[in-house]
């Protein structure tokens, strides 16, 4: 009861600080809120607009949970969404001629799979080998992605079709790879219940599952992992692959709902925000749909923001970050500390501070 009084208490400073931002900018912040909930919620198409920014945040919130709750702190999540996106994109587009729609549509997800699931070998398998941290390397490589992204969708698959001056793409998913319509008249498609399913199937596996129980132990401490006969390495790379994998479902998730072909510039944010959405809940697997809900109505709302009251897309970042900066100290000492941990490792003294 209090920590939801107390959510409820850093709900409401969140929105006077935000309505204190908004009048220091000449803007009236109750018509603003209405224009943001109006955004997201105000109408069928905006509710399913909100669906639709929440599906591919649902898969990088988890992807990033699975790694946390492992030990290992995937920073790279937005390069895995981006290369399993292209993934998608070449195999719906290229490979999949002659199939049923169900088959296509399965072949283009896990395509996005293993493309985010190579993606993030990398970063795990210098941890393995030489002790580098992850954290650096998966970062690292999220801007290798996207550069290697753009030069992929801008020189050797670039559609014919493009004109000069557009922005490029790939040739287009056949019809029989692109993801069906989970509600009409929206982009909503059924990797939105697939991905509350596995959120619900990580809750299970972690506690129910011997392999879910060594990434646990693992997650807690390395050193008992070990000492408890754990194959700590496995652990590891076992649990990298597998946030890899969701998140590179996430970037399918994109190609096959919403754009039907790879793209440049790629969506840049639903790696990171799929882990402030991940560390708002305290990496809860249960809570991870309601916060990437959470950050889908936020995300659409911003777009109301700017439609229903001509407020600034800047500004509505501006009450996302006030939301967050107080909503989330009430979920994240658990999860805050384990941070410090992992940065503890690449900034000796002064993580802490």
């Amino acid at each position: 009861m209090w920590q939801a009084l107390a959510l409820a208490v850093a709900v409401v400073l969140a929105a006077v600080v935000g309505g204190l931002v908004l009048l220091a900018v000449g803007k009236d912040p109750l018509a603003a809120y209405q224009g943001l909930v109006q955004g997201a919620f105000g109408s069928a198409v905006e509710a399913k607009a909100t669906l639709a920014q929440t599906t591919p945040l649902v898969l990088a919130a988890l992807s990033f949970v699975v790694a946390f709750r492992s030990g290992i702190f995937n920073a790279g999540g937005q390069g895995q969404v981006v290369m399993g996106a292209f993934a998608a994109a070449f195999v719906g587009s290229s490979a999949v001629g002659g199939l049923a729609p169900p088959l296509a549509v399965t072949a283009t997800v896990l395509a996005g799979a293993v493309g985010g699931a190579l993606w993030s070998l990398p970063p795990v398998l210098f941890k393995v080998w030489w002790g580098t941290n992850e954290i650096l390397t998966s970062l690292m490589l999220t801007y290798v992605a996207v550069l290697f992204n753009d030069y992929l969708v801008q020189g050797p698959f670039r559609a014919a079709s493009v004109q000069p001056g557009a922005n490029a793409q790939t040739e287009t998913l056949r019809e029989n790879a692109r993801f069906p319509a989970l509600l009409p008249d929206s982009q909503v498609t059924f990797l939105l219940p697939l991905g509350v399913g596995l959120c619900v199937l990580a809750w299970w596996g972690f506690r129910r599952t011997t392999l879910g129980y060594e990434l646990r132990v693992h997650g807690q401490s390395p050193l008992a992992a070990r000492s408890s006969g754990i194959a700590t390495a496995r652990a590891m790379i076992v649990a990298m692959l597998l946030s890899g994998a969701l998140a590179g479902v996430a970037g399918a998730a994109v190609v096959g709902g919403v754009f039907w072909a790879g793209i440049t510039p790629f969506p840049p944010d639903i790696g990171f925000n799929g882990i402030l959405a991940a560390l708002l809940v305290g990496t809860s697997p249960l809570l991870t749909p309601l916060a990437a809900i959470f950050f889908g109505a936020l995300s659409q709302g911003g777009l109301g923001l700017q439609i229903f009251n001509g407020i600034s897309q800047y500004i509505a970042l501006v009450l996302t970050a006030t939301v967050i900066l107080f909503v989330a100290p009430r979920s994240l000492p658990e999860s805050w500390t384990k941070v410090k941990r992992r940065l503890a490792s690449v900034l000796p003294g002064r993580a802490g501070r």
